[in-house]
């Protein structure tokens, strides 16, 4: 579709919503595959006018047309647009990812011969880092960022505009945003001054270009849409609110589907930082939220060493799998520890930082408030004989840890901090500290191979506390 179709990812408005729509995420139909969101540093530079563009020829406003534009939520708020109608008509009838929200301002389309009289070309990148488009005029902007910023790749020109008034046009405001690594472009006055002065999440950066207000019409988009899915479901806000990790996953079409989504930036609703879904991601850059965190449940599973509990909902997966253990002849094992409090888990890291000093310290333990013990899904776990059970230090190697390390996905249980993941985890190997993710996703973490929480959802490595 690279090939077809006009684009522009566009950042999704925080504050000013266009014409009032609410948030949703891509996929079948796009005009890349898109790559997980990284943390967004740098942009192209400030919009600017560029005199090498201007005509002094009169554009014909008649034989311009209004692009088409999408929007979804799950790629973080962001806009589609293309002025190609069999392109917009897929997207429509097709994209379950993508919603129409009509027609926007006004471009040409590009000829055998360039652009028509009196317009002038916009030049397009794509960023695999910002998983974006942006677009500009400004020829000077466009060479810079083809010689000198890795982050964006020319793509060529995809439409012309108008580099300065003519007659009766509107002006194309440009704004960036570092939080979501997203430029947005609109010409609508009203949305524009909003943004400028209610919302800090974005940056004006000047007029990107010029559009007629009138001219020739688009070809209707018809038929009735493809049925949304992920983020876009109109079922979705409600399944989030309900913490109904079934329904979640269901709308997306799977645990492994959402799993994509979310690793590939199409997901932008589904939250990582719920600990009320089994999903919840915990390390060492991602605090329990809130920070003081209970367990709205907790259970005390059989062969509990210390009394520790888990969730109350997990309780039988684990106990299953305790059974199965024993079965198997591997041997028993015990949970030595499982929901610990902030206030526990701000003592066991004092201990240990004590006594092995901050940097040695924390790769043993993790400060409260960073901890999984805080949300009730993490068991550590020991091996079990005739001569009673051991420490965790003596798990390693033994029939249960080997049986467990091939085992527990099929129960919803992970081993979260394996051996040479130090540098992703921030913790040294543990391999009785498992942590609960759910039957469905944990089968697509084993069969993906997959060791590490943070790999699997595609999110940055976090050694370091921030």
């Amino acid at each position: 579709m690279c090939g077809l179709v006009v684009a522009i990812l566009l950042g999704g408005l925080a504050a000013v919503t266009p014409h009032g729509v609410t948030a949703v995420p891509a996929a079948a139909v796009t005009p890349h595959a898109f790559a997980a969101p990284a943390a967004a540093t740098t942009a192209p530079a400030a919009a600017a006018s560029d005199p090498a563009a201007a005509s002094t020829a009169r554009a014909d406003p008649d034989s311009s047309r209004p692009i088409y534009r999408f929007w979804s939520e799950g790629y973080g708020n962001a806009h589609f647009y293309t002025i190609d109608h069999a392109a917009a008509q897929e997207v429509h009838s097709a994209d379950g990812w993508w919603t129409y929200e009509g027609t926007d301002f006004r471009v040409w389309p590009t000829t055998s011969n360039g652009c028509p009289s009196g317009t002038a070309p916009v030049y397009r990148f794509w960023s695999p880092k910002f998983t974006s488009h942006f677009y500009t005029m400004n020829s000077s902007e466009a060479e810079d960022l083809r010689r000198g910023d890795a982050n964006w790749d020319a793509e060529g020109v995809r439409f012309c505009a108008l580099s300065k008034q003519q007659g009766d046009t509107a002006a194309v405001h440009r704004f960036w945003s570092s939080k979501f690594g997203k430029h947005f472009y609109t010409s609508n006055a009203s949305e524009a001054q909003q943004l400028r002065a209610n919302d800090h999440n974005w940056t004006y950066e000047g007029v990107a270009m010029h559009a007629p207000t009138s001219g020739a019409a688009s070809p209707p988009i018809t038929g009735a849409p493809a049925p949304r899915v992920g983020c876009q479901s109109p079922e979705m806000p409600a399944a989030i609110a309900a913490h109904d990790a079934r329904k979640i996953m269901r709308l997306f079409g799977g645990a492994g589907a959402m799993r994509n989504a979310i690793a590939g930036g199409r997901a932008a609703c589904v939250p990582l930082d719920d600990p009320e879904l089994p999903w919840v991601v915990v390390n060492k850059h991602r605090a329990v939220s809130p920070i003081g965190y209970v367990p709205p449940s907790l259970t005390v599973p059989s062969s509990s060493l210390v009394g520790g509990g888990l969730r109350s909902n997990v309780v039988g997966w684990y106990e299953r799998m305790q059974r199965d253990v024993a079965g198997s002849g591997a041997g028993s094992i015990a949970l030595t520890s499982g929901y610990r409090s902030y206030s526990t888990q701000a003592a066991i890291h004092r201990s240990q930082v004590d006594r092995l000093g901050v940097t040695e310290g924390e790769r043993l333990a993790a400060r409260p408030g960073y901890s999984e013990h805080q949300i009730g899904l993490a068991a550590d776990v020991v091996a079990c004989g005739g001569g009673g059970c051991g420490s965790i230090y003596s798990f390693p190697d033994t029939a249960q840890e080997r049986w467990l390390r091939e085992n527990s996905w099929r129960y919803g249980w992970i081993v979260r901090y394996e051996s040479g993941k130090t540098s992703t985890t921030g913790y040294n190997p543990e391999p009785w500290h498992l942590r609960y993710i759910g039957p469905d996703l944990a089968q697509v973490y084993h069969d993906g191979g997959y060791r590490s929480l943070e790999e699997f959802f595609g999110l940055p490595a976090a050694p370091n506390y921030r």
